[in-house]
């Protein structure tokens, strides 16, 4: 059985109990009368759903920017209808979070976070919790997301220096290089099946143009290519600006500095303008938050508004982001044939206190392979396809985004390169609920650390994270060197996903088996690109929207029309 597979089921239990000495005759009639009943109560709840949500509130209106919840209103809907419902090409969105943690949504159990669109989000669409990204940090998640493919594939890492050091590492504002240009994008990989692309919002693969998002498959961007975390002078003092922080339009810088402030409702209406002049045609949408990473930002509608102070503002403002854009969708009459991922780059930078974020019942976060830094909150979306207020125990990766879209879109996968992700059509059309995929592994830079076969989980090296320095678990910590187990650390994450409680390899010897087995058939493939990541670092690839002025970046500064 795989991994979070619950061992009875509602309807199994109660099919025991009916064979367990009862009468059965009277117990079937029992059930058949309680299924009629449940059914009836549904077809009003959705009757009356429909009637809430039939049109989307004004954007920016806190506490009433919830989406459709009214899309579904049959309450019980069919596998063969899903299927009949499947547009021939469906649009694709991704709806990517920053440093946001596991626990960090209300959906997922925090008491305090405000995300009410998210968790209506999770209401009519269906919620994973067993949800991996392609690394713990930025960068080499999204070359993940975006290829379908381990990021050490495409060079997004650094050259290792030392036996202490992985070589995980993110791009920078002074870097020549970005992810290896033979990759393929989820952009690139459409546009022959007539797909138009776009994009807002952190990139974080290449800042020079070779790299940019422009000339990587998008037929639009508007954004900031990497971090934003050197855009002010303190966390806190948002009007202190940097040359850092700006704004491209395509492969054009517009604004530097650029203000945070307004730049929510900035990518929202660039969105909302995309989306207007594409739904007559396939389309795919990008929306890279900067929310929840440092620094914190929020604008006057959501600044001030939350318990969970600064962290608390940024993600409800993201969450109202998500409003705005699947309320959109909604208006607009394409909702039905627009499939929506909602997910995070890696988990939370739990040093910060209040202004990181949560990794709920896991273990430690961004920056490391334990639990807390790689599996994260996901939503996926689509109404009339995918069926309401579903729970998803199948274990999913980021990378499977790239094979799903292009299966939806009629494609077939490439053949002049492994793909580490899997097709979850038959997952989220109710096909398929255990998945394609029973594993994962857990890259840091050129390290494989760790590698999960159902529900358990074998850490070959562990290592903490400057991102976690003083957090009161010392296996987080960045003064936590990178250490190898031989036997593998091994741990049941069914039971104790707070990897506490390592097993007795003893007495588990075909789990070791099967996991070194499934490692030695991945190496057989598995191939790692060149380093990209800290090559010709010098001032003069600092992205100037004056390039020939002198000094940069102090010089480096406009506005826009």
């Amino acid at each position: 059985m795989k991994s979070g597979t619950p061992t009875s089921r509602p309807s199994e239990r109660m099919l025991n109990i009916a064979s367990g000495g009862f009468d059965r005759s009277t117990c079937w009639r029992q059930l058949y009368v309680i299924l009629i009943a449940i059914v009836f109560s549904l077809l009003l709840v959705g009757a009356g759903a429909q009637t809430r949500y039939s049109r989307a509130s004004e954007f920016g209106h806190r506490g009433g920017n919830e989406i459709g919840g009214g899309l579904h209103n049959d309450g019980v809907f069919e596998t063969a209808e899903r299927l009949a419902a499947l547009p021939e090409k469906p649009n694709v969105v991704i709806l990517f979070g920053d440093d946001m943690g596991y626990g960090d949504l209300n959906v997922y159990g925090n008491p305090t976070t405000s995300t009410p669109n998210l968790d209506q989000m999770a209401r009519d669409g269906m919620r994973f919790n067993q949800f991996y990204v392609g690394a713990p940090l930025c960068s080499p998640s999204r070359a993940a997301i975006l290829t379908g493919r381990l990021f050490p594939r495409s060079g997004v890492y650094k050259k290792v220096t030392s036996d202490k050091d992985t070589g995980s590492a993110t791009f920078g504002t002074y870097g020549s290089r970005g992810m290896m240009l033979n990759e393929t994008t989820l952009a690139q990989a459409l546009k022959p099946l007539g797909y138009v692309s776009g994009m807002v919002g952190k990139w974080h693969l290449g800042t020079l143009e070779p790299y940019h998002p422009t000339s990587r498959g998008f037929d639009s961007y508007f954004g900031c290519p990497f971090n934003l975390v050197s855009c002010n002078s303190t966390i806190l003092n948002l009007t202190a600006k940097s040359p850092n922080c700006m704004v491209y339009r395509n492969d054009t810088i517009i604004e530097q500095p650029s203000d945070l402030l307004n730049i929510d409702a900035r990518f929202v209406t660039e969105t909302k303008a995309f989306i207007s002049n594409n739904k007559d045609r396939p389309f795919f949408f990008y929306f890279a938050s900067y929310h929840t990473h440092m620094p914190q930002f929020a604008s006057k509608d959501y600044l001030g508004t939350t318990e969970r102070g600064l962290f608390g503002d940024a993600l409800a403002q993201f969450d109202a982001d998500v409003g705005a854009i699947l309320s959109y969708l909604v208006d607009i009459g394409i909702a039905n044939k627009t499939f929506v991922v909602f997910t995070g780059d890696n988990g939370p930078a739990l040093g910060h206190d209040s202004l990181g974020g949560e990794q709920g019942p896991l273990k430690c976060g961004k920056g490391t392979t334990w639990d807390g830094g790689m599996r994260e909150p996901a939503i996926m979306w689509w109404p009339g396809v995918i069926k309401p207020n579903t729970l998803s125990y199948a274990i999913v990766s980021s990378m499977d985004i790239f094979p799903t879209a292009l299966s939806l879109a009629g494609g077939t996968p490439p053949t002049d390169r492994v793909l580490d992700g899997y097709d979850l059509s038959e997952l989220i059309t109710g096909q398929s609920p255990l998945g394609p995929r029973n594993h994962i592994f857990y890259y840091s830079g050129k390290y494989l650390m760790a590698t999960r076969l159902n529900q358990y989980k074998a850490h070959f090296y562990t290592m903490g994270s400057h991102c976690h320095d003083d957090y009161p678990d010392v296996d987080c910590r960045g003064s936590t060197k990178l250490k190898s187990h031989d036997p593998p650390l091994l741990f049941d994450l069914g039971r104790d996903p707070k990897e506490r409680d390592p097993l007795d390899v003893a007495d588990f010897p075909s789990v070791i088996d099967a996991i070194h087995n499934l490692v030695a058939e991945h190496n057989k493939t598995m191939t790692f690109a060149p380093p990209q990541i800290g090559i010709d670092n010098t001032p003069e690839n600092f992205p100037c929207c004056n390039p020939t002025c002198i000094p940069r970046p102090t010089c480096c500064k406009c506005t826009p029309d």
